[in-house]
């Protein structure tokens, strides 16, 4: 139920979202935006705070809050998420809290473990949200739409649909030890793949490596764009019968890049360590060190999931790009 909501929420960010053809990027551990930006923006950091108009803001953070205006979309992800002013386009956000004290112009999309809807805050046309627990003191002109486990519906909609979300907790238990078995099993498989791959294809390692360290923060993030956009695009070209193969074929090898991406930051983290350290070993033992630590990084509540989001997009930009060049490569040498 939560991959179908997530792969939802993907979904309709990439339908409802519009594209900019110019855009500023902001990075660090704490940001501040204190003066008015008439551009787009992406920003990434531990707190991230808007606190002067800007065209529309794409934003992941530990704390994210919109303090100024923002005259197009804003799309946010965070531990906590604050909405504090008027958005003119849409809201698409998720995080452990997202509260929302602003006006929204047009729809808005939320997932999060508590979704708040101030008072006397009017979003323009439809809400769809998928939370823990929902409230809603507001009002949605048009039909909102909430999947939680508990709604607290104190304000108005054009039209209200609530789907409850029962607690699992006792089905879950019945199936956590044999999902734990399979969970121990595949990363052993991997572990055994990823050994495998860097004893016999070292210069592909390398070559993802270098793409790896390079632009990180922007690789990680054009990733995620990617991976959305990849499997858009397959879609609309499986919808013509002749590109049905091609769809079929970009498919697997979409998914087979994804599951390698954690293989191969693996590698990325445990030769960089090795370099701090200054480690002398060969690279199985640094495909070692990167594969233990991440994977324990992996089962850190509340940020295991993001980590493993981040480490997917990461490795999924650093083989695109690896690939191309090499590909740029061989013609070169071709010609």
């Amino acid at each position: 139920m939560k991959c179908i909501k997530a792969i939802l929420v993907l979904i309709t960010i990439i339908l409802l979202c519009s594209t900019g053809q110019a855009l500023r990027t902001f990075s660090g551990d704490t940001i501040s935006i204190d003066t008015a930006v008439a551009d787009d923006i992406i920003a990434a950091g531990n707190m991230v705070s808007i606190n002067a108009p800007v065209d529309s803001a794409i934003v992941a953070g530990g704390t994210v809050n919109i303090n100024a205006p923002v005259k197009g979309d804003v799309i946010a992800a965070g531990g906590q998420v604050y909405v504090n002013a008027d958005v003119g386009g849409k809201v698409v956000a998720a995080g452990g809290n997202v509260n929302l004290g602003g006006n929204i112009g047009t729809n808005l999309v939320a997932l999060g473990g508590q979704v708040n809807i101030f008072p006397g805050k009017t979003i323009e046309r439809d809400a769809l949200i998928g939370g823990g627990q929902v409230v809603n003191a507001g009002r949605v002109n048009g039909t909102i739409t909430v999947s939680a486990n508990q709604f607290n519906n104190t304000g108005s909609a054009g039209k209200v649909n609530f789907y409850k979300v029962e607690d699992q907790a006792n089905k879950r238990e019945d199936y956590e030890m044999g999902f734990n078995i399979f969970s121990l099993l595949a990363i052993l498989g991997y572990f055994i793949l990823g050994l495998i791959l860097v004893k016999y294809l070292p210069g592909i390692f390398l070559a993802v490596d270098g793409e790896v360290r390079s632009s990180t923060l922007l690789k990680t993030l054009l990733g995620f764009v990617m991976i959305i956009a990849s499997f858009i695009a397959v879609l609309l070209v499986a919808l013509t019968v002749v590109g049905l193969p091609i769809a079929l074929i970009s498919t697997l090898l979409i998914f087979a890049a994804l599951m390698l991406s954690g293989t191969f930051v693996s590698f990325s983290l445990g030769k960089w360590i090795g370099e701090q350290a200054k480690i002398k070993q060969g690279d199985l033992v640094y495909f070692v060190i990167g594969f233990v630590i991440l994977n324990v990084l992996f089962l850190l509540p509340l940020v295991g999931g993001l980590l493993s989001l981040i480490s997917m997009s990461l490795g999924f930009a650093a083989i695109l790009y690896a690939a191309r060049h090499m590909a740029t490569v061989c013609q070169a040498k071709a010609a």
